[in-house]
């Protein structure tokens, strides 16, 4: 293995996005980074170089920065929003290119952010940034450590994930993607990374190609009339959700590190309440989804319209076209550009065709496993499903509590749309949309065989439309494909946390099904419930007094998975369906071909049970734990502030110690999502350790079952 590199050295692939795509064109004023712009549909680029400015909108600007900028306040100077902003551009050159032809950047102004790093993810920096050197920020993570000068790779990472420090070339820097979209089944028009930048691209033998992109960096030219920025529970809850979701094995986003700002220099304000900022860093092989090639290639629907929206005077672009212009036809040269860039991405040599399937498999494999361990994502417009299919945008998402098909995680959702089973036909309806946009590209590629560059430029709109239609066509019966792929990867899913190797008739129905249906009519907690099958004996169940046995095995896993309010009356009725199921799924189990193939027929059943505790976890993500968490780490942070009675009277020692209590309550709970299915409250550690860690694992009280998050963060 190649010996690891600080953050501003690390190898930059040879193709990039950039050296690929089109660019976004923008004024050379810094206000242009800010301004939203409305891009035309004709336009054929999806990115701008958009440097990080992790600062308040509108700008708030303190006597002091107002001097440092040569303004007399006392003399009644005004300053123009031109020249705050020219002070974030990172025009000083700190040091000329490294190995990668990178420069390393920044400004006086940038230099004054005080980044404090909450959270690095282990499993993640493993996983896909193998080759990055971090320093210290391990230790610091778990131990709550306070940082001291002098380790250059941890002051690197830490400078350039914050903006403080941008990397930079003439030829590459710092970027954000527009992209359009369907929200709620409904055309979006132009959406894109509001508060997202991209600083790098990277690739390692062990991690592959992973892109490097921060979520709360502030305004970008597609922010409409937000803020660009992120509040603490928002940036808390994907740090966490992604790497629960990673550890299940769901494909997904990776969440590197989390930081914050001190309260009093960047409040971000929502719904009335003033909240700290965060900063995520999250990691993968692409961002690019469904709604970038909507982008180039719109739906009909797009023509002729016009969006709204309040972003203040002089702070909107709108470059649609107008009356008379070609309206909703995208730009085709752009769409192919983006397709074959993506190939490129996911590996596909084949033809355009093959690369669509793949979409539309990863996709299928990916919802498939969010049913089989009951995510909820909460959004999935078009906006927030990847062509390469991993789970991404952790907004009002929610792992299952008490099973129930029909759950909504999301707040803004009454009409549940996105419920727990409408998921799998919602990822059908984006790949829908996605097929649309791409259309043109597999007629014209049925009819012609190669689609090389210029291959739209003077083509009529009946052309157009003509290899639409044929591209449908070659797509004709897609949804059943789909469907296979995702029943095949879901029961798979079930059959490993059932236990089970073998395929039966009726597993699906008998197994599967009345399982569930148990669950949600007895109002079972489903997490648990799958993880205390681990220890039934089927072989116990199958004997002479197998029947004894099942009879007093259920009560006891009932009563393990229900809320303890439940009455006598309701939990007799639960235990009669189970026993009468229990008494099938031994049968099922004990199978000659079935227990053959768990290997020797002598240990076939212990290598079960440790098959299926790696497969249905002990530590769930829940709700209530979230909720606990971020009241905790908002009060530790925020606290030394409210209690001064001016920003000289703060108490710089509970500062510090509540950064502390920050880092180690978030590193405790990491540690446990990351390794959910470890036999948590037992082994090494007190007994002070243990219970905490018993109680985390519970189902937490009964107002937070089914507890639901909105989409403001």
């Amino acid at each position: 293995m190649a010996s690891s590199k600080p953050l501003h050295q690390l190898p930059v692939p040879a193709r990039t996005l950039q050296s690929s795509l089109p660019q976004l064109p923008l004024s050379s004023q810094s206000s242009a980074q800010r301004r939203s712009t409305i891009f035309k549909g004709s336009t054929p680029g999806i990115w701008a170089r958009v440097n990080p400015m992790w600062a308040s909108w509108p700008i708030r600007l303190s006597k002091e920065e107002a001097e440092d900028l040569g303004v007399n306040v006392e003399r009644g100077e005004k300053i123009d929003v031109e020249d705050i902003l020219k002070s974030w551009e990172p025009n000083d050159v700190l040091q000329r290119g490294a190995e990668n032809g990178l420069d390393l950047k920044s400004s006086k102004r940038r230099e004054k952010l005080e980044p404090i790093i909450l959270g690095i993810s282990p499993s993640a920096l493993k996983g896909s940034l193998p080759h990055l050197d971090v320093g210290d920020l391990l230790e610091i993570c778990k131990a709550g450590k306070r940082p001291t000068s002098g380790n250059s790779a941890r002051e690197m990472f830490i400078d350039i994930l914050s903006g403080r420090k941008v990397l930079a070339s003439d030829n590459y820097g710092p970027w954000a993607t527009r992209y359009s979209g369907h929200q709620f089944g409904q055309w979006a028009g132009q959406l894109g990374d509001g508060r997202v930048v991209s600083v790098l691209e990277t690739e390692s033998e062990q991690g592959g190609r992973q892109e490097i992109q921060l979520k709360g960096a502030g305004r970008t030219p597609f922010s409409r009339a937000d803020d660009g920025l992120a509040h603490l529970r928002s940036g808390i809850r994907e740090f966490l959700g992604c790497e629960a979701v990673a550890a299940l094995g769901i494909p997904t986003t990776r969440a590197l590190t989390l930081l914050t700002i001190p309260l009093p220099y960047l409040p971000v304000f929502r719904e009335g309440t003033i909240h700290p900022s965060s900063l995520l860093t999250r990691v993968a092989p692409s961002f690019i989804r469904v709604g970038h090639f909507e982008a180039l290639n719109p739906p009909s629907s797009a023509a002729g319209g016009r969006q709204f929206f309040v972003g203040g005077g002089g702070w909107i672009d709108d470059q649609t076209e107008e009356e008379g212009e070609e309206e909703g036809n995208g730009n085709l040269e752009g769409l192919r550009d983006l397709g074959d860039w993506m190939k490129e991405i996911m590996e596909v040599k084949e033809g355009w065709k093959s690369w669509v399937d793949e979409v539309i498999k990863k996709n299928a494999e990916m919802v498939a496993k969010w049913q089989v361990y009951g995510y909820m994502n909460g959004v999935i417009n078009t906006d927030n499903v990847t062509l390469m299919g991993i789970t991404i945008d952790y907004g009002p998402y929610a792992f299952m509590d008490v099973f129930d098909q029909k759950h909504v995680s999301n707040q803004s959702d009454p009409s549940g749309m996105y419920a727990y089973r409408n998921q799998v036909s919602r990822i059908q309806f984006a790949l829908s949309k996605f097929i649309d946009s791409v259309s043109p590209l597999l007629g014209y590629e049925s009819i012609h065989s190669n689609i090389p560059k210029g291959w739209s430029e003077g083509k009529t709109r009946e052309d157009i439309k003509d290899w639409s239609e044929k591209g449908k066509e070659v797509m004709k019966g897609w949804e059943k494909v789909f469907d296979e792929h995702e029943e095949e990867s879901e029961m798979k899913g079930w059959y490993q946390r059932f236990g089970l190797k073998t395929e039966q008739q009726y597993d699906q129905r008998d197994i599967k099904y009345d399982f569930l249906n148990y669950l949600q009519v007895h109002d079972l907690d489903f997490h648990t419930a799958f993880r205390g099958l681990c220890e039934f004996s089927p072989t116990k169940a199958s004997s002479e007094s197998g029947d004894k046995y099942i009879k007093g095995f259920v009560p006891h896993w009932v009563r393990s998975a229900v809320d303890k309010s439940a009455s006598d009356d309701s939990l007799k009725l639960a235990e009669e369906d189970f026993v009468r199921w229990f008494g099938i799924y031994a049968k099922r189990a004990n199978l000659e071909d079935e227990k053959s193939a768990w290997g020797s027929t002598d240990d076939w059943e212990s290598a079960r049970a440790s098959d299926m505790r790696k497969r249905n976890p002990t530590f769930v993500l829940r709700q209530w734990i979230l909720e606990e968490l971020l009241g905790k780490m908002e009060e530790a942070l925020t606290d030394p502030y409210k209690a001064a009675q001016s920003k000289d009277d703060v108490d710089k020692q509970k500062v510090e110690e509540g950064v502390r209590i920050a880092r180690t309550e978030l590193w405790k709970i990491l540690e446990m999502a990351t390794n959910p299915f470890e036999n948590w409250g037992q082994g090494e550690g007190s007994e002070e350790e243990h219970e905490a860690q018993r109680r985390l694992c519970g189902v937490g009280a009964k107002e937070m079952f089914g507890y639901q998050c909105g989409c403001s963060s």
